[in-house]
């Protein structure tokens, strides 16, 4: 009988369940700290995303630190050679890391993305042809919502190349014919800014000048801000109504004419 108490609380036991009762205490109080300095700071509205996301994905790593600590110190504790399990985890990993290498390559450029800020939910993007607003990001894939279709579409984050962040920033260039009077083209361009500054998603209009002498016409710039998921049907609203203001106007927009002559 106390051979057999004797081996149950050996030494070595012993001090494994010590190991693990402190890691645990270490790790619920760590834990509780994090999400004390998240919430303190959320409530105050002074922590940044980008912080919040450094501050949970610490909490993350934390808990698998731990548990691999615990582990290689109990087996440690107890006989067990971990630079010898080491070397040889290392081995399985590099074989394991080749047959997922994809998916490897998937995690780290959405850690890369998340980590660095590349962009995140409510960007809108350009990625190769396709504009599309980002709806989801995760260390995987990227969920997005095409801008012109509605159309949803998920990337694999080692597919994402070079994505554009597109602005708020639309620029219309009107081309206009060159026998009309300048002052008298930005006073009717002056009105058709007041109507397309009361779009729904327009935040502002600004006349940039004159772009360029073109072959048959002067283009002049105007410049919206919108956000950018609606800057397609925003620049449809715009040209209508700069036409209907060049229409009771009676400006005729420059267009290639090709005469034909008999002889």
């Amino acid at each position: 009988m106390l051979e057999s108490l004797q081996k149950i609380f050996s030494t070595e036991i012993c001090v494994s369940v010590v190991i693990v009762i402190s890691a645990i205490v270490i790790y619920f109080i760590l834990k509780k700290f994090i999400k004390r300095i998240i919430d303190k700071q959320e409530k105050n509205k002074n922590m940044s995303r980008k912080r919040k996301t450094y501050a949970k994905l610490f909490s993350s790593i934390l808990k698998y630190l731990m548990i691999i600590l615990v582990i290689l110190s109990v087996l440690q504790v107890n006989g067990v050679n971990v630079t010898s399990l080491i070397a040889g985890l290392g081995v399985a990993s590099a074989i394991v890391g080749l047959a997922l290498q994809d998916a490897l390559k998937d995690v780290v450029m959405g850690v890369n993305i998340i980590v660095d800020d590349y962009f995140s939910v409510g960007d809108v993007l350009k990625i190769n042809d396709v504009e599309g607003k980002v709806i989801e990001v995760g260390l995987k894939t990227t969920k997005m919502r095409d801008v012109n279709t509605n159309d949803i579409f998920v990337i694999a984050n080692r597919n994402i190349g070079e994505a554009l962040r597109l602005s708020n920033q639309l620029d219309i260039d009107i081309p206009l014919p060159y026998e009309e009077n300048i002052k008298d083209m930005e006073a009717i361009l002056h009105n058709a800014m007041l109507k397309i500054d009361k779009l729904e998603h327009v935040t502002n209009v600004e006349y940039r000048g004159l772009k360029e002498f073109g072959d048959s016409a002067i283009f002049y710039k105007l410049r919206l801000y919108c956000k950018p998921d609606y800057k397609a049907q925003t620049k449809r609203d715009a040209n209508r109504i700069i036409k209907i203001e060049l229409d009771e106007n009676n400006i005729i927009i420059p267009y290639m004419q090709i005469d034909v002559h008999n002889t």
